[in-house]
């Protein structure tokens, strides 16, 4: 919705880790230039008409929100960004566009959106969604006002990555109309053109719409109050992808690291060539794995198993090293021994990293 003569568009709104002051500033200033003055040009009337909400001395207008998301094309985990494609049905009623009954035909008017009054609306999350259709509202004889659009772009969201790549993320869709307060207007819940499609284009999630959210969009700072519509979809990770590709190869680098106690202590230069060799490896993929995520401040599930392989790797390592060094100063019995243990206390300390993996 924009904020001028065009009042239902909704707004893009691009700046990214904006405060809450600042929030509150640009709410006071579109509400400011939203307002009645914004309709230039117009007559007394049509410009009361266009910046004054029916009955504006009334109880809130009900503002009837209808979404059908037809797709979702892509989530981006490292720009915490998702693509949607969807269709908005918005009704409300306005009685001083109601036509005399004496004229009435049954027939609907078609009136752009800067000659009528609008709910001042945005996405708060926009970060690039564009109209498909014109920017006009369908008006029936009896001032019932209904306007459709088609949006698509991306969104922003607020993801959570500590149980990757086990992970559920919330998507939301947030609506708040930023001039007006819960006193003024009031979102509805409309079955109209409401609804999600059968599958989506995105691949390596599964999504689902919840149902969707009334409340309030609160800024203390600046003392703001607005309605708020979100719609919510949850995407559920699936985690096949990054088993099999990374996690699967991860478990085979360790346990090549184990075949080093396979082999007799005198053997030096096969044992240490194993050990750095899994090593490489496993600092190669580990990096891999984190280049697909943001650089978050908090430890995830897979950074946790990432650790634990390159400790218990670095450990078969100084194992062979120093069971090598045993077998040159004549220990070979104590180095056979030392081979011998590690064996299985190895197996057993890539059981606790799983184990600890799965459990936090």
């Amino acid at each position: 919705m924009e904020h001028r003569r065009v009042s239902c568009r909704y707004m893009r709104w691009r700046p990214t880790g904006i405060s809450a002051l600042q929030l509150g500033f640009l709410l006071v200033l579109l509400a400011f230039i939203g307002g009645p003055a914004s309709a230039e040009g117009l007559g007394l009337t049509d410009q009361r008409l266009a910046g004054e909400r029916p009955d504006a001395s009334g109880p809130p207008t009900p503002i009837r929100f209808g979404m059908y998301l037809a797709d979702v094309d892509a989530i981006d985990d490292v720009r915490q960004r998702f693509t949607v494609d969807l269709f908005v049905n918005i009704t409300w009623q306005d009685p001083r566009l109601a036509l005399p009954e004496n004229e009435r035909s049954g027939q609907s008017r078609a009136m752009p959106l800067d000659e009528i009054w609008t709910p001042r609306g945005l996405i708060v999350n926009d970060r690039g969604l564009s109209q498909q259709l014109p920017l006009v509202a369908q008006v029936d004889d009896l001032g019932n006002v209904t306007y459709r659009q088609r949006l698509s772009g991306e969104l922003a969201a607020n993801f959570h990555f500590k149980e990757f790549p086990f992970d559920t993320q919330r998507l939301p869709i947030e609506i708040v109309s930023y001039q007006y307060s819960p006193d003024d207007i009031r979102f509805v819940l409309s079955e109209a053109l409401a609804g999600v499609a059968g599958s989506f284009s995105v691949e390596g999630w599964r999504l689902r719409m919840l149902e969707p959210e009334l409340g309030e969009f609160t800024i203390p700072a600046a003392g703001l109050v607005r309605p708020r519509l979100t719609y919510v979809i949850e995407a559920q990770r699936v985690s096949r992808y990054y088993l099999l590709t990374m996690f699967l190869p991860m478990v085979l680098i360790v346990f090549m690291a184990w075949t080093a106690f396979w082999l007799q202590p005198s053997i030096v230069p096969s044992r240490i060539a194993i050990s750095t060799a899994s090593i490489f490896s496993l600092i190669a993929l580990g990096i891999s794995i984190r280049l697909r995520l943001p650089p978050v401040s908090y430890m995830t599930r897979a950074d946790l198993f990432v650790i634990g392989c390159t400790v218990l790797v670095f450990l078969a390592l100084g194992v062979a090293v120093i069971g090598s060094r045993w077998a040159s100063a004549d220990k070979i019995a104590l180095a056979l021994k030392l081979n011998a243990a590690m064996r299985w206390v190895y197996v057993g300390l890539f059981g606790v990293v799983v184990l600890v993996v799965m459990m936090i």
